[in-house]
């Protein structure tokens, strides 16, 4: 499966509101690969490419963005070992996501699907729990933007004061 769903669903629900999104560029994703040290899935560099800056967007509040690999993986590993969880965090897993400083995502960049399986560590501080596939993940993520966004929308004022148009 691709991100095809989620740039549908962005296209006809969120671009109306608050416009396009802001990709990283080739050569972006291709240095995130060489300081990574490994090759991205099909998935996520299409992600990176759409909407991979676009920190003022429908993502907007979260971690998602090619700047926040770093930091979201000492995320993952500081949160495990506050909370006493042993899990192997390889140098292969890339942590797409986190939320204020908690709530990372991840999947394996070495597994062999396109669209990886994804792990977070969320609610339960003991569980790591498994999360759909990389496209799945990031199509529920915008829908929750999305329902946030109606309700900002029938708000003007709160609207204008978050910066949306």
């Amino acid at each position: 499966m691709s991100i095809e769903l989620a740039k549908q669903f962005h296209a006809a629900h969120v671009e109306p509101l608050i416009g396009t999104p802001v990709g990283a560029s080739e050569a972006e994703v291709r240095k995130l690969e060489r300081e990574l040290q490994l090759r991205l899935p099909q998935s996520y560099r299409d992600y990176l490419l759409w909407m991979g800056k676009d920190q003022n967007g429908i993502l907007r509040g979260s971690d998602w963005f090619i700047y926040s690999v770093s930091s979201n993986k000492e995320v993952l590993v500081d949160m495990l070992e506050e909370d006493g969880i042993e899990y192997s965090v390889k140098q292969s897993h890339v942590v797409f996501f986190s939320h204020q400083g908690y709530m990372p995502a991840w999947f394996d960049a070495d597994s062999a699907s396109e669209d990886p399986p994804c792990w977070i560590l969320n609610g339960d501080p003991t569980a790591v729990r498994p999360t759909g596939n990389f496209s799945t993940a990031l199509l529920d993520e915008i829908r929750r933007g999305y329902e946030g966004l109606k309700l900002i929308r029938d708000n003007p004022r709160l609207a204008a004061s978050l910066g949306f148009r």
